[in-house]
């Protein structure tokens, strides 16, 4: 009797939030990991050569890019046709099509580009040698490159409410990653070697992600030369409208170490890196729920379901506003021990303004980033395209002024200006106007 109970409730349990749950586990060890390891690599890179590791490791994320937003494209596209019980294996296979000549074109990109990157991005730290000998940015790139098209199966999963899996894999992949770091620390007799930790936190992921693609894709390679030139065209359409607001977003987001690589020195780096990365441990929690939310707006909007989705938009906004205050909190509070436990022997600083900026930066993200994936689910990416080049230059002008005056407050600050100047009422607005346009709300 009990066993059945509990059979009933799963089955009752909405699907969405067994993906929340596991996307919390997930990030939380993914981000504890990110945090914890912080200690373990200043031990083996030491300071100047961590604050190298910090922003080669922060291009990985613009290596992304290589995968075009196809994987959003074929998830909206999958959600859609489940929601109407028709078959979307077509767009599988032109997916698999797609990913496969966007490697090739990846690859030879890279070869031109990572030279003149390095050269640029590391002029202040000639002095390091391997710098010097080894193209770290190159080699890092591609074990990026194919992570990130290997990645659009996980996209698969969210839209078959599977999110679970691909929520897992990074869990284990961070782990590998840690236990590795800290053998390397203690076995060795390979030290300070910015590439070798550069690898141990990115290829476990690539090796990872492999897995569960081979377990999609397998019965459609054999169908990758059968081309279906409409079918391409629609995905990929989609693709290039999501990609162009990616991009800018991908700017938007990563400036920060961009700059900071110009304009503060190792010291402050490497503060700039723990804060972040302890207080991104909340937006990831968060943006854990608008994973899952994502397919479920689709469905909802197909079906109409406006009021649900209204209510589940307040909903986010009220807790994740909570959410920010009590971690915000949290972190001056224990802020002393967190230098001591990461970088002990460290001689960093913090002010409570950097924290409390930190908090606000934060909780306002989250507010935007809860309306992008709204607007994103149902297809309304114009708006991207409208707003985001301008945010973009607000964003990269701030932090780079803000920074030089102020240091990693300024970087912090100009985030926020970007983000309050432009996006906080620009993305609201259109998504009053979506509602009002359907006549469900007459305020939103």
């Amino acid at each position: 009797m009990l066993i059945q109970n509990l059979k009933t409730f799963l089955k009752q349990f909405p699907r969405h939030w067994i993906v929340v749950a596991s996307a919390w586990i997930s990030k939380i060890i993914v981000v504890l990991v990110q945090i914890i390891s912080i200690r373990s690599l200043l031990i083996y890179l030491g300071e100047d050569k961590y604050a190298v590791y910090v922003i080669v490791f922060s291009l990985t994320s613009w290596f992304n890019l290589a995968e075009f937003s196809v994987g959003l494209s074929l998830q909206n596209f999958i959600s859609e046709f489940r929601s109407k019980n028709e078959n979307y294996e077509k767009y599988i296979i032109a997916a698999l099509q797609i990913i496969s000549i966007l490697f090739i074109i990846a690859i030879f990109l890279t070869l031109f580009i990572a030279n003149p990157i390095q050269d640029i991005i590391f002029k202040k730290f000639v002095y390091i040698q391997e710098i010097q000998n080894i193209n770290v940015i190159f080699i890092t790139g591609i074990v990026a490159i194919i992570t990130a098209l290997l990645s659009i199966v996980y996209r698969v999963y969210y839209a078959l409410h599977k999110g679970y899996i691909p929520n897992i894999m990074p869990a284990i992949a961070a782990s590998i990653s840690m236990i590795s770091i800290v053998l390397f620390n203690r076995y060795s007799s390979i030290r300070q070697s910015i590439l070798s930790a550069l690898l141990i936190f990115t290829l476990p992921q690539l090796i990872i992600t492999l897995v569960p693609f081979i377990t999609v894709f397998k019965s459609f390679f054999a169908k990758i030369l059968k081309f279906d030139f409409t079918i391409i065209k629609n995905l990929f359409t989609r693709a290039i409208k999501f990609h162009g607001m990616i991009t800018l977003s991908m700017i938007y987001v990563q400036t920060d170490y961009l700059v900071i690589s110009q304009t503060l020195n190792p010291n402050e780096i490497v503060m700039y890196n723990i804060f972040v990365r302890v207080f991104m441990f909340f937006s990831f929690i968060y943006t854990s729920v608008l994973g899952a939310f994502w397919p479920v707006s689709t469905e909802m909007f197909v079906k109409k379901k406006f009021r649900e989705i209204k209510k589940t938009i307040k909903k986010y906004l009220t807790y994740v506003t909570l959410f920010m205050i009590i971690g915000t909190i949290t972190v001056i509070i224990f802020s002393k021990l967190i230098i001591k436990v990461l970088a002990p022997g460290l001689d960093i600083v913090p002010t409570i303004s950097l924290f409390l900026l930190f908090g606000f930066y934060i909780t306002i993200r989250s507010w935007q980033d809860t309306f992008i994936v709204f607007l994103q689910s149902i297809n309304a990416l114009k708006i991207f395209w409208i707003y985001m080049p301008f945010q973009v230059i607000v964003n990269v002008l701030m932090q780079y002024f803000l920074s030089k005056k102020y240091g990693a407050e300024g970087i912090v600050m100009g985030l926020i200006l970007s983000i309050l100047l432009i996006s906080l009422w620009v993305l609201p607005l259109k998504t009053h106007k979506i509602f009002k346009q359907r006549e469900v709300y007459k305020n939103f």
